[in-house]
């Protein structure tokens, strides 16, 4: 697994994502037209153009899988950026939504530990036949979260998704009803192999 470092790889991640999340409710209830493909493909944009400013986009050797780690704590500012959260507020979310999914950040905020590694989106190609994807980005989230001596935190409204965060050894430790949709919100962590006190 690697930083994203060149468009094609970008490009790819896009591809990844989009096709992961295109469904997901944790994703269209903040969009204006829920059945709109390209509204969902923004604000998958604007989510990897933020992680790559954080330094935290990678994708996998073999280019099927990608992940959007960095420090929940890190804030990062762009003028293309703005410009895209401004688009987005604007044209795919609304006004009304737009204000719910910046509250809603500030709802998760309060769940989520201020320090430590978030992993915002993990995804892997739905068509690769294997799980090599998927173990390498395991093995090397782990990996580097030990080597900084950090614990991973990850959320999600998908109740598959939720097994499988328990499957690869994290544990949850909240679990919240969405503020603005039929959701349900789990919290999980990943405490780090070398310590148990950060």
């Amino acid at each position: 697994m690697e930083l994203v470092k060149n468009k094609n790889q970008q490009r790819r991640t896009f591809e990844i994502l989009k096709e992961s999340f295109q469904s997901s409710a944790g994703m269209s209830w903040m969009v204006k037209n829920t059945g709109c493909s390209k509204s969902k493909a923004r604000i998958i944009d604007l989510l990897l153009q933020e992680a790559k400013l954080k330094k935290g986009l990678y994708i996998t050797s073999d280019g099927n899988g990608t992940l959007l780690l960095f420090q929940v704590k890190q804030r990062v500012f762009s003028v293309i950026l703005c410009a895209k959260k401004l688009y987005t507020l604007l044209f795919i979310t609304g006004l009304k939504k737009g204000i719910q999914a910046i509250r809603y950040q500030k709802f998760v905020a309060k769940v989520r530990p201020k320090n430590g590694l978030l992993g915002l989106l993990i995804a892997t190609d739905q068509n690769a036949r294997d799980c090599s994807a998927a173990f390498e980005i395991k093995q090397e989230m782990f990996r580097l979260a030990d080597e900084l001596n950090e614990k991973i935190y990850a959320e999600t409204t998908i109740p598959r998704v939720r097994i499988l965060y328990k499957l690869a050894g994290f544990e949850e430790y909240a679990e919240i009803q969405h503020p603005y949709a039929q959701l349900k919100i789990w919290f999980f962590k990943r405490i780090p192999q070398n310590t148990s006190t950060k």
